[in-house]
């Protein structure tokens, strides 16, 4: 050190260290603050997850008193504590249904941030990027081609919601229709990439993407508006225009057999696996594709599994529960305000997250009557949201430019 003026003065290089050594406190300090509010999260999930199953949901005919209210919550709980010894019959297409629910969220708000990080637009999104149209399309076409009305359709047409009918039914009865969804969620995604692709002469630009996303949901709006007017029509008890409208809409209360959860968790606990073990790709594939390649990431193998994988959650959603737009673009935007651009935390972060805002959602439609709209509720405030984006000047900008 040199002596000044009574003053001490540290040398430059002395400074620096001092700089440095401060800057690694602070960041260590925001770590820790951002793996904290990644815990907290989670514990609310498991909260608010049993909660609902255990009292929030009552039965049609409970008085709305709250007298009535809470000795409904009482006896479903009991009902369940006997439930989990062993005995009594508590309702399992309840735990089935928030079980689906949470893994949904889950699902669809991680698939929104690897399209994000894939594809560097913090727009992108599976209902952005024509996965939800294409769903859409496969469940119209499979009801235009392999159904006519509900005597002929096998059942599958009609929305159930007794256990007892169910079991009755055959896996192809129950599950051929949701399989022509996720087929049509492919052939989306793969179409809009593959146009990207051509527009930018191999390259993934911002503006191609929208573009792509944007005339592909367009020119599928159209066909199912077709098929959709021809049930109108020509089916005399509209039943398959019923069966479109309850997809477009959202509905959980559909998946209320272990079959059908044991169905979904196949698809959704593995990607969910794959997405959390190589987030760290995303934190190179988000810098650029020559600067990836040069680091030693083989860049389109990376970006065609996590496109692949985002798209095959999405899909087994739509597929089962119907049209749940924005909470792929909705999640990954406020995770990403709480924990920050690291994919390795925010994919994390994601999967807590959107299990957490599906329930919470669903609960609150439920309280209002309004769980066949949950499409609507959830769309309304991504679409404010979009908007909040655009009005910021940050539509359209890198996913990593936090």
């Amino acid at each position: 050190m040199a002596e000044k003026e009574n003053h001490i003065v540290l040398r430059k290089p002395e400074n620096s260290q001092i700089s440095s050594l401060k800057n690694e406190i602070r960041t260590s300090k925001k770590y820790k603050k951002q793996n904290a509010v990644v815990v907290i999260t989670f514990i609310l999930l498991v909260i608010i997850y049993f909660f609902s199953v255990t009292s929030f949901v009552v039965p049609e005919n409970t008085s709305f008193s709250l007298a009535g209210l809470l000795q409904a919550w009482k006896d479903k709980f009991h009902s369940f504590i006997l439930f989990v010894g062993g005995e009594g019959s508590y309702g399992t297409g309840t735990v089935v249904k928030y079980t689906i629910m949470m893994l949904a969220g889950a699902a669809l708000a991680s698939a929104g941030a690897v399209f994000q990080g894939s594809f560097k637009n913090i727009i992108a999104s599976p209902a952005t990027m024509g996965v939800q149209s294409g769903a859409t399309l496969g469940n119209a076409l499979y009801l235009l081609f392999f159904t006519s009305s509900v005597s002929s359709a096998t059942g599958v047409v009609k929305i159930h919601n007794d256990v007892t009918e169910t079991s009755k039914m055959s896996f192809a009865q129950l599950n051929t229709q949701q399989l022509f969804a996720m087929v049509g969620s492919f052939i989306a995604i793969v179409t809009v990439v593959a146009i990207t692709s051509a527009l930018g002469k191999g390259r993934f630009s911002t503006t191609n993407i929208l573009f792509s996303g944007m005339i592909f949901s367009s020119f599928v709006g159209a066909i199912t508006s077709l098929i959709n007017n021809y049930f109108l029509f020509y089916d005399e008890d509209n039943s398959r225009a019923q069966s479109m409208q309850t997809f477009s809409m959202g509905n959980f209360d559909r998946v209320i057999t272990v079959q059908q959860l044991a169905f979904i968790a196949a698809f959704l606990v593995p990607c969910l696996i794959v997405l959390i073990v190589t987030s760290s790709k995303l934190n190179v594939l988000v810098m650029g594709e020559e600067e990836a390649a040069t680091m030693g990431l083989n860049v389109r193998f990376y970006r065609n599994l996590l496109i692949a994988v985002g798209t095959l959650m999405s899909a087994t959603v739509f597929a089962f529960c119907g049209q749940i737009g924005f909470m792929g673009f909705i999640v990954p935007q406020i995770a990403r305000k709480l924990v920050g651009p690291d994919f390795k935390r925010l994919i994390v972060m994601t999967v807590g997250l959107g299990g957490l805002l599906m329930i919470l959602v669903y609960n609150v439609a439920f309280a209002f009557g309004l769980t066949t709209y949950l499409n609507i509720i959830i769309s309304t405030i991504g679409c404010l949201m979009m908007i909040y984006s655009f009005f910021k000047g940050k539509g359209g900008v890198a996913a990593d430019a936090e």
